[in-house]
């Protein structure tokens, strides 16, 4: 038997839990380089570059989501989102660390309707 099928629920959402905790740190770091990257840019509008690189980064992670997330990717997306974005810099900062709200909501939704739309061309598409 193969080692999915010998875990139990409760070990198997503990696994998953475990592993979306590490991709959630990592995404924060990601986000804010990416925000970082936007406003030394110095565009006029640091708040839609930003948001245009990670939507970007969202597709990039979504993919990733789908792909080692067989079971429930867009629960991950979810808890990756909240953990990475809203946990993480709490944790490590405080509530002043926190990204601009639209920035935040527009980061947040994009994540699991990207991650639900990279699950269904998938499905969709024939693999190599």
């Amino acid at each position: 038997m193969s080692e999915q099928n010998q875990l139990t629920t409760t070990q198997r959402v503990l696994k998953h839990v475990l592993l979306w905790t590490v991709f959630g740190y990592c995404y924060h770091s990601a986000i804010n380089l990416l925000v970082k990257m936007a406003i030394d840019s110095q565009p006029e509008q640091v708040l839609v570059t930003a948001m245009a690189y990670c939507l970007g980064f969202n597709v990039l992670s979504a993919h990733l989501i789908t792909k080692y997330d067989k079971h429930w990717p867009e629960i991950a997306a979810i808890y990756i989102g909240v953990f990475g974005l809203l946990v993480v810099p709490v944790i490590l900062v405080g509530p002043q660390a926190l990204l601009s709200r639209p920035l935040l909501a527009g980061i947040l939704i994009s994540l699991p309707v990207f991650t639900f739309a990279m699950r269904f061309i998938k499905r969709k598409l024939p693999k190599n």
